[in-house]
């Protein structure tokens, strides 16, 4: 009962619309109906053993890393401090903080593969400055989200000016990032691959794009951005670009990088059936709905949202007259067969069809990953939306 539970999961997880074939003819000379897992899910008893859920939330971690490139869950030893993490998440708008200070992220990647042809699957990397060689140097750990997503479409480096409670100056001053590169003669020179006049009538955030310089570093596989943070106005203008400081008053302050790569993928938008849900009273193909919350399983202290994983799975019969239920998804593959079958037509009249999701969406993660770097990443085909017979 345990692995046929498995299996069904292990089905939806694989993603592919799992099919039949005969089995070995039996000591009477027929060949039987080949059955399929799902199909046995719903001869299972209502209360499911606590083994088989266990084997269902450890094939749920399996699927979740599986997804987001990692061997194993992350070890966060040396956590972002939460007013940092936080403030991070209201600049950039990636998720929304609660009055419990509990992070919602909002699953974009679903509206917009239901709005357009087009879904695009991105990631949006928040890297937090560290100390560099001098006081005035800042550093930003960098890495490649996954081996296809090449292509920087923002970066952009976040810097909180603070003014002294005397200020009474109106003059802008200029923020400069300056980069060490090599010189055509092999010398170490400082160049300039940012800046931006800013006002000095307030305390705020600065964004000073670096889209190039991280493109440029991503491409020769370089893992770090050294920078030096230069304002030659602010001592007279009475504000101080915030680094990394040890005052724990300041680290809400503290410089990030925020960097977004992605790449373009065609998934055809086709209208379909809504599949059934499974209501304990049906027996034939169905969406069967399972929830894993990640503070349950130990991951909220490296998954930042969302609280938990919609782990559906489909299952239930797929008998011949399937299609004409209400409600009911039948693919085209489907279809056919039956209609070969219900003839008596050979080799179709020992093929069964099988109860797989019919309809997959994405889901939006914003996560520590093994750099302890917080990621937000659309990950496609992530959750079952719908059950059908294959």
């Amino acid at each position: 009962m345990s692995f046929s539970l498995l299996s069904g999961m292990l089905l939806l997880f694989s993603g592919i619309l799992a099919g039949s074939s005969p089995t070995p003819g039996s000591p009477d000379g027929h060949t039987p109906v080949t059955d399929c897992p799902s199909c046995a899910l719903s001869k299972l008893q209502k209360d499911v053993p606590a083994s088989s859920q266990a084997d269902m939330v450890e094939a749920v971690k399996k699927h979740i890393l599986s997804m987001l490139h990692l061997k194993e869950r992350p070890n966060i030893t040396h956590p972002v401090p939460r007013a940092a993490l936080l403030n991070a998440i209201k600049k950039l708008h990636v998720g929304k903080v609660g009055e419990d200070g509990n992070v919602e992220i909002e699953d974009e990647a679903h509206s917009r593969a239901e709005m357009s042809e087009l879904a695009e699957q991105t990631s949006e990397i928040i890297t937090f400055a560290e100390a560099g060689d001098s006081s005035d140097f800042v550093r930003f750990q960098i890495s490649k989200e996954g081996n296809d997503l090449s292509l920087v479409e923002q970066a952009n480096v976040w810097l909180f000016l603070k003014l002294s409670k005397t200020n009474r100056s109106r003059a802008k001053v200029t923020i400069q990032l300056h980069q060490k590169k090599q010189g055509t003669d092999g010398a170490e020179l400082e160049v300039v691959i940012s800046e931006k006049a800013v006002d000095t009538r307030r305390s705020g955030w600065h964004t000073l794009p670096v889209s190039g310089s991280i493109q440029a570093l991503l491409e020769k596989g370089y893992s770090s951005l050294d920078l030096r943070i230069v304002c030659e106005q602010c001592k007279e203008a009475g504000a101080t670009p915030i680094l990394v400081e040890k005052d724990e008053r300041e680290q809400s302050h503290r410089p990030f990088l925020m960097v977004v790569v992605r790449q373009s993928e065609d998934h055809p938008h086709r209208r379909r059936k809504r599949g059934l849900e499974c209501d304990g009273k049906i027996r034939i193909c169905c969406k069967k709905q399972f929830h894993v919350s990640f503070k349950d399983i130990g991951w909220n202290d490296w998954i930042i949202a969302p609280s938990g994983y919609h782990a559906n799975y489909c299952e239930g019969d797929c008998p011949t007259n399937v299609a004409g239920i209400t409600g009911s998804s039948l693919s085209f593959h489907s279809t056919v067969i039956n209609h070969y079958r219900m003839r008596g037509y050979g080799p179709f009249t020992n093929i069964k069809s099988c109860c797989v999701p019919t309809k997959l969406r994405a889901m939006s993660m914003l996560y520590y990953d093994e750099g302890q770097k917080i990621v937000k990443k659309d990950i496609q085909n992530m959750i079952v939306e719908e059950c059908g017979c294959s």
